[in-house]
């Protein structure tokens, strides 16, 4: 039977040096006020009578479907159990256990480390569970919590991975607002996303999710974002009608089914959805992770990036893993995608996953026309040629390359990296085609400046001189023979002409030649940047000049 983790559990090895937390060490965030009967808390106690596949019992809730399912058969227990004999349960058949460990950040099972102990001691893969409240405080601090109180994980061949119990609230009112902690979808989504990221963070393992489907679909609004990597824990409900449960939105699939409340073992009957070999690869971490599962689907080792070295590590927040030549990187949200070669040496030159780039979003793509190469990272992109070398770009002026056709615009590839211009005001990229730059500040935008136009503006002084930055990008004449570039200084453009060169107008005298009709007029097309004269300012045309003086203002003459 193939195991059905389709939301991925990540590699073992990478995990060794994180036993922080088995069953040992200080809670890392300050308690808030605790639940009031914790002791009366255990996976499904909480789902009520509408949701339960029989009627309650005196002490607990019956849950019961059909038949027993297929699969290996465990148990989950808490003290409410009381002494277990671990022994006999072995000898029963079970192949797992799992026992509540925490509840918020207050309260530890006091049968928990008898019952993880004994269960190892069996000869019974164990695990630890959370019973999750995330209306008493954050996701992170309880799974801090909860991982220094037993429910961390180490590759020992008999731990498995931590499970999160989130139900029903049973500390309220009983309908839905108070089911569901009375906070929204987008408050519930947010805290179980909070708490399996660090469970995840910490020990390179997502975290298994025990809930219903009532519970999920309702307080979490159908969500399929916060359980994108997490296995499924699920128990029967009415409406099974003693079938397969329903499964809750973003999964297709259980990985353990808590299918009665008694039977065999002490506590819940739970099965594996696999067969004993996949239980053990569970439990060790085996099942590929999602840098693993990138790593073989380039090739593995035959392919660019060569053989693994060393382990999986954490960084910036996620996880990476070195290669001869490359480096995978992954996080829950960017996924998991490698970097090598010059875009790599340039990532971590920028800083890397620290850096205003983020985690890669793709792995190492070829461009569209066949000469470049590029990674797209979640804050930019890295471009690079064999002419160019490699270089960051991204946000605004990112865009406004993109929406000039990328590398097959005029701009071609960038030749640096993103930069501050040197008045401290701008950030610009230049390019390798047409001498082009795009340069942005908040004021402008990100506006494409290249040729004799852009030659023009350096020696003018770029954006220290009276123009300031470009406010428009180079744009054709509407007589369709010259380009020109507006700028936010001194109301100034430069125009262009294959005629006349490139040249610099504003203030009083672009005034006056625009309201002539521009390049339309009898002036036609300027044929000098503006000069002084006796007591004022002068630019000349093709067809005459315009002067300024502070007497007369600007006025136009014929040659």
């Amino acid at each position: 039977m193939a195991l059905r983790l389709t939301r991925g559990v990540l590699a073992a090895g990478s995990a060794v040096a994180l036993l922080t937390g088995i069953l040992a060490g200080p809670a890392s965030a300050a308690p808030k006020p605790g639940p009031t009967h914790p002791e009366s808390d255990y996976m499904g106690s909480s789902i009520p009578a509408s949701e339960r596949a029989q009627s309650t019992r005196a002490g607990a809730r019956a849950l019961t479907a059909a038949a027993a399912p297929a699969g290996v058969p465990g148990l989950d227990v808490s003290h409410w159990q009381g002494a277990v004999d671990w022994s006999t349960v072995a000898a029963n058949g079970a192949k797992f256990g799992y026992m509540k460990a925490t509840e918020g950040v207050t309260f530890l099972d006091s049968q928990f480390a008898t019952n993880y102990a004994g269960s190892a001691a069996a000869g019974i893969l164990r695990g630890a569970y959370h019973f999750g409240l995330p209306d008493t405080s954050t996701g992170a601090a309880q799974a801090d919590y909860f991982m220094a109180h037993g429910g961390g994980w180490v590759n020992d061949g008999k731990t498995m991975p931590p499970v999160l119990d989130i139900e029903y609230n049973p500390y309220s009112t009983s309908d839905w607002a108070g089911w569901c902690y009375n906070r929204t979808p987008a408050q519930i989504t947010a805290w179980i996303t909070d708490f399996v990221n660090r469970v995840h963070d910490r020990t390179n393992q997502w975290p298994v999710v025990y809930t219903t489907s009532g519970w999920w679909n309702n307080c979490t609004g159908s969500n399929t974002a916060a359980n994108a990597s997490t296995p499924l824990w699920i128990a029967p409900v009415a409406s099974d009608g003693g079938n397969t449960p329903a499964m809750p939105a973003g999964w297709t699939s259980y990985t353990f089914y808590q299918w009665a409340t008694s039977g065999t073992f002490p506590g819940d009957q739970d099965v594996f959805a696999g067969t004993a070999t996949e239980l053990s690869g569970f439990a060790a971490g085996a099942s590929p992770d999602k840098i693993q599962a990138k790593y073989t689907a380039l090739g593995g080792a035959s392919s660019y990036l060569g053989a693994a070295s060393g382990a999986e590590y954490q960084i910036a927040g996620g996880w990476a893993q070195n290669y001869a030549n490359g480096v995978i990187y992954y996080t829950a949200a960017a996924g998991a995608w490698a970097v090598s070669g010059s875009i790599l040496a340039r990532y971590q030159a920028l800083g890397g996953p620290s850096s205003v780039l983020g985690f890669p979003i793709t792995d190492e793509t070829g461009t569209p026309d066949g000469v470049g190469r590029f990674n797209h990272f979640e804050g930019g992109s890295i471009y690079y040629t064999s002419a160019t070398g490699a270089h960051a770009i991204y946000g605004l002026i990112k865009q406004k390359w993109a929406a000039l056709g990328w590398e097959r615009s005029p701009l071609g590839y960038p030749t640096t990296d993103e930069t501050g211009t040197p008045d401290g005001i701008g950030r610009y990229n230049h390019f390798s085609g047409a001498n082009g730059s795009i340069y942005y500040t908040s004021a402008t935008g990100a506006h494409a400046i290249y040729g004799m136009i852009k030659q023009k503006w350096a020696a003018l002084g770029w954006e220290q001189g009276p123009l300031g930055y470009p406010a428009t990008d180079e744009t054709g004449t509407p007589d369709g023979i010259a380009r020109y570039n507006h700028f936010s200084g001194s109301n100034g453009s430069i125009y262009y002409t294959s005629a006349t060169g490139a040249h610099a107008v504003y203030g009083m005298i672009k005034q006056k030649w625009a309201s002539l009709g521009w390049e339309r007029s009898y002036l036609k097309y300027p044929t000098s940047d503006e000069f002084d004269i006796s007591g004022g300012r002068e630019n000349t045309f093709q067809g005459g000049y315009i002067t300024w003086t502070p007497a007369s203002g600007a006025v136009d003459h014929h040659n």
